[in-house]
Parts: C-alpha cells; structure tokens; sequence
C-alpha cells in the first residue's frame, strides 16, 4: 500500500530518483532579490516533474499560470508549486508563472517557464533574502501610517449621531430640504433568482448621493444565513461593493425571513435620477459561498 508524503522534501527526493533516468538537471537554488521586473527562469519538460519549493506559505488560490491547459500536471501546496507540461516549449517561449506569498518580501513574483533541451529542472529551491534593518524600519512606519489612519477613520465614525431618531437623521447631512424618493420594487421589477435565499418584499429609499434598498429575505435552505457584505453592479458598469450591510437579527434561520438594508454610495445627482438607475444587486455571507441576486433594482 502508497503512503502519503510526509514533507515537500520527501516529495523532491522521490521526484529527483524518478527523473534521473532521464537525465533532468540537478537540484538547485533561486535567491529573489525583490528588485522590480525579476523574473527567474525555470526550465521544464514533458515527461519531467518540477517542483518548486518555496521557503514561505503561498495564497494557495492565487497561483496563476500562462497556458495552464498546456500542463498535465499542476499542483500547489502550501510551499510548493509542481507542474509538467504536456509538450516541450517552442525554442525561446516562455510561459509565466505567478505565486504570491501570505506575507513578506517581495510579496509576490512572476517565474518565467522555458523549455531548454535535454534538461529541465527537477526540484527548485526558491527563498527570499532577509529584510535589513532599514527596510523593516520603512515596513514598520507604513504599519504605522495605516494603523492612524485606521485610528482617524474609527474616530470621524463614533463622532457621526446614530441614526436612531429624525433629528439624528438631520444632523447627519443625508437628508436635506428636498427629502427623499421612495419606491417599492415588486418580483418581477427586482428580477430574483429562485434559490435558498428569496427576496419576499423590496423597496428603496433614495437621496441626492445614496440610496438603500431594503430587502426581505427568506431563507428556504437548511442552514442559517448570515449577511455580511453586498456589492452593486450599474447596467454596463463595474461592481463596487456596499457602503453598508445592516440586518434585523445577525442571522437568518432556516424558514426565517429578515429585513436586510443595502446602503450605496452614488454620484451626486438631481431629484429628477434619484432611484432611477438600474443596477444588479448581490447579499453574501461573509466567505460569498451563499449569496441573493437581484438584478434589477434601481437606485
């Protein structure tokens, strides 16, 4: 009975042993640098594995590589990249490939794949140089200058009134003398998706630079559904995501139905447009695996 690999090492160890009757090139390392533009080259084969082993965790998911239906195989790990094209690579092509670290310098980097005859790289050893004193000091202050920041923006919203009563509302500059628009959106207007998550009711409020569109959920599925942020998509236009996200309980339980509110940040504009833009409208749980659509909502 096949064991599992225990480590990335094992791993190259039984590649390197595999490879060797067909004469693949000895282990060896890559030092990035971080300077702007490296792009190290690596060579692969048909019928050889490479392995890349890099000396931090990747973001696994991000890995990218040009011409990926060209590779039979292509596995990432959490500090390894392994691939082997299904062809050799036309003399002087080069196929990108990009990984980006979880953390660190340089946080990501784009190797260049070749084809060169009679050897390909087998196993990779890739590492980072260590941060000097000077560039932990300069990594240090751009925390810092984002923590403040942070710190500037937490403070300008705890001084803002709630908005839990009409004076509160007034104060807050999101209403002025001309009011506001409001209109019910009925199924056939909003253009739902049948699904776990339905749309029962919907209707909209609308100012001079926001709207909100307030949606009453039933949650059909089987498991609780929590609504954690929402993005809006103008016809022809590009998804922005949601000032903000505000629902009746934090979570709506199987067969439940909760009012959730969707405020959007929109272009100053007349009277006239307010809740008149037809935009796509999505409700996610807070890892997007469960979403609502509504796809025709105006605001």
């Amino acid at each position: 009975m096949f064991r599992p690999i225990a480590s990335p090492l094992a791993l190259a160890a039984l590649l390197v042993g595999l490879a060797a009757p067909a004469q693949a090139a000895a282990p060896r390392s890559i030092v990035l640098s971080g300077q702007a533009g490296e792009s190290p080259l690596v060579s692969v084969a048909p019928g050889t594995v490479t392995v890349l082993l890099l000396d931090a965790p990747l973001v696994r998911e991000s890995v990218e590589v040009e011409g990926r239906a060209r590779f039979a195989v292509l596995d990432v790990g959490d500090t390894t990249v392994t691939l082997s094209p299904t062809a050799a690579l036309a003399p002087g092509e080069r196929l990108a490939l990009r990984v980006t670290y979880r953390e660190g310098f340089p946080l990501s980097v784009v190797f260049l794949l070749t084809g060169q005859p009679g050897a390909a790289d087998v196993v990779v050893n890739v590492s980072r140089p260590r941060q000097s004193v000077e560039a932990c000091r300069m990594e240090l202050s751009a925390t810092r200058e984002r923590c403040e920041a942070q710190a500037r923006e937490l403070e300008t919203l705890k001084a803002r009134p709630p908005a839990s009563s009409p004076a509160a509302v007034a104060l807050s500059g999101f209403v002025d003398q001309q009011g506001v628009s409001g209109a019910y959106f009925d199924r056939a207007r909003v253009g739902a998706h049948e699904g776990e998550l339905r749309p029962t009711r919907c209707w909209g409020l609308g100012g001079p630079t926001w709207s909100v569109v307030v949606l009453e959920v039933s949650n059909t599925g089987g498991a609780p559904w929590a609504p954690a942020w929402a993005e809006v998509t103008p016809a022809g236009g590009e998804p922005r995501r949601a000032r903000a996200v505000l629902s009746g309980q934090a979570t709506i339980p199987p067969g439940g139905v909760v009012s959730v509110a969707v405020e959007v940040e929109m272009p100053a504009r007349e009277k006239e447009a307010w809740l008149q833009a037809r935009h796509a409208v999505r409700v996610c749980n807070g890892d997007g695996s469960r979403c609502l659509s509504a796809p025709k909502v105006k605001l």
